[in-house]
């Protein structure tokens, strides 16, 4: 993985939450890597949830955002805050290069704001600190490379299983991806970055959730309106995965007419497999009973 990225410079973001002075002496410590960390980017001090006030993990997102030294921009961690710079990301122009942006969790709400705002083709995947956790598994980060680098034209998401009878049916669905976690889709219901699901496939998941917690957000995203022309829903990690998670889901998912999948390939377990918004994209049925998302690079 080191390998693939030695020669990339990458920018680190923190516009969600910090991590403590060990973990950033660790993270830095990966010689082979270009790691740009901007100078203050971890000052607590200045806000009780958040890596640094509102004020500086904004110009540090815009400053990556707008480099044309770079062209990845790998956010650190999740946790919460990124949804407060939308407002001010809304005031900018859309820069003349794309970069590749990484993030999962709190960072989906700059995922929907980059790709439907500006049209980018951002990738859901593991947080960069993640690198140094002996629990999150080694491929998540090599799939990651192995897109940054060019190194693939495609990539998958393999073992969805079907949920409801429409997904047992089916052969195959076609359609670009939006989505990300659960809890912060929902907050961003009736703003102006609300997610927009029309003809797309919703991947969903979510950390620290309850049943009864799931099964309000997904009444919400019903009776919203969210769910009415989306083409399939593909769960991945939703808090424990118990058995009162998978009912919650499967009831869920019988009272649908269109195919909804779950797997344990994305979110936030061990194995977080990327997703790519915005692009080309087909779940299709193999040999053993389950299906494959196949995503173009």
């Amino acid at each position: 993985m080191v390998d693939l990225l030695k020669d990339i410079p990458i920018t680190v973001v923190a516009p969600a939450s910090g991590l403590n002075k060990g973990e950033l002496t660790t993270l830095k410590g990966i010689a082979a890597l270009k790691l740009n960390i901007p100078r203050g980017s971890f000052d607590q001090k200045k806000s009780v949830f958040h890596s640094n006030s509102d004020e500086i993990r904004f110009k540090h997102l815009k400053d990556a955002l707008f480099d044309d030294g770079n062209h990845v921009v790998w956010t650190l961690r999740g946790g919460y805050g990124a949804a407060k710079l939308i407002p001010a990301l809304q005031q900018l122009p859309i820069p003349a290069r794309e970069k590749f942006f990484i993030g999962y969790s709190d960072i989906t709400a700059l995922h929907i704001f980059l790709t439907q705002a500006w049209g980018w083709k951002t990738i859901h995947g593991s947080g960069i600190v993640e690198m140094i956790k002996s629990d999150k598994h080694r491929a998540n980060f090599i799939k990651i490379a192995e897109i940054i680098a060019g190194r693939v034209k495609e990539i998958t998401v393999d073992q969805l299983f079907p949920m409801n009878r429409a997904a047992q049916s089916t052969h195959s669905v076609q359609g670009k991806l939006t989505g990300g976690n659960i809890t912060v889709l929902q907050t961003g219901i009736g703003t102006n970055w609300q997610v927009k699901t029309k003809d797309k496939i919703l991947f969903l998941e979510d950390t620290q959730i309850k049943a009864y917690q799931l099964d309000r957000s997904l009444l919400h995203f019903t009776q919203a309106g969210l769910l009415k022309d989306v083409k399939a829903i593909v769960f991945g990690h939703c808090g424990a995965d118990n058995k009162e998670i998978i009912k919650t889901l499967n009831q869920f998912a019988a009272s649908l007419s269109i195919p909804v999948f779950k797997t344990h390939r994305f979110g936030h377990g061990s194995i977080n497999d990327p997703i790519i918004y915005n692009t080309v994209s087909q779940i299709v049925a193999v040999h053993d009973s389950s299906f494959t998302l196949v995503m173009k690079v």
